[in-house]
């Protein structure tokens, strides 16, 4: 009788997880779903980017829900409607990237992608970053506004700005294109421009005013004609959290 007993503890003992260190949680599992990827990815991308793309999913959430996934008007960029005081509208035409949809979230997890890195490699320092954005999307306004463009493709220029610099960065490098094939990284606007003209049969003109001014940015930057003010570094390295944030970067890249 004793030793049925102990067998009966025994076999008890098999289902009691209490304080085991193997005992198997939810928790054990949580680095596997989307959302628990989706939230460490977003937690290990730089600021500047963070506000950007979070803009555009914000208010693109709110057209798909509150307009019936219609981008609205007072949004768009209408220099006429700025005079009158909507300052918003120069920033929120860089935010439309199309209606929330597949194509949407392939495109911003793009823009994601490489506005991140190039945001990332100027962690030593980010206010060069900020400039390089400004300068991105004064050149775009500008050249839209001479050109007679159309300013509902601000955000698609932005992108072929940010990739052309991002290309010229990682210039020689193998690139995987939507993992079919490879390409060498200069090549990448160039091959996207060619997209645009064989999927949408058109001129890919917002791309190559993109590249252009992404060749600008660059030779400038080159030439060191476009430092940043004093008066944004400051604004940088008055708020240590915001530079430590930016000094964790480095191991990505040492």
């Amino acid at each position: 009788k004793d030793d049925d007993e102990e067998e009966e503890d025994d076999d008890a003992h098999l289902f009691d997880d209490e304080d085991e260190e193997g005992a198997v949680s939810d928790a054990d599992f949580e680095g596997d779903s989307l959302k628990a990827r989706a939230r460490k990815a977003w937690a290990a991308t730089p600021p500047v980017t963070q506000v950007y793309v979070g803009s555009s999913l914000a208010l693109t959430l709110g057209s798909f829900f509150l307009a019936g996934n219609q981008w609205p008007a007072w949004l768009n960029l209408d220099w006429k409607k700025v005079m009158t005081g909507q300052l918003w509208r120069p920033f929120t035409g860089f935010l439309y990237y199309g209606p929330f949809g597949l194509s949407y979230l392939l495109t911003i997890h793009f823009v994601w992608t490489y506005m991140g890195t190039l945001e990332k490699l100027q962690f030593a320092e980010p206010w060069d970053f900020l400039v390089m954005l400004l300068f991105g999307a004064a050149s775009l306004l500008a050249g839209v506004g001479i050109g007679g463009g159309n300013a509902r493709f601000l955000g698609h220029n932005l992108s072929c700005f940010l990739v052309y610099i991002w290309a010229r960065t990682y210039e020689g490098q193998e690139v995987a294109v939507m993992e079919f094939f490879t390409i060498r990284a200069e090549l990448l606007p160039w091959f996207f421009a060619a997209q645009t003209y064989l999927l949408e049969h058109e001129p890919p003109v917002h791309d190559l005013l993109g590249i252009a001014i992404g060749h600008s940015y660059t030779v400038l930057r080159q030439r060191k004609r476009l430092a940043a003010p004093g008066a944004l570094r400051a604004v940088y390295e008055a708020r240590p959290e915001l530079m430590a944030k930016y000094e964790a970067f480095a191991e990505e890249f040492s």
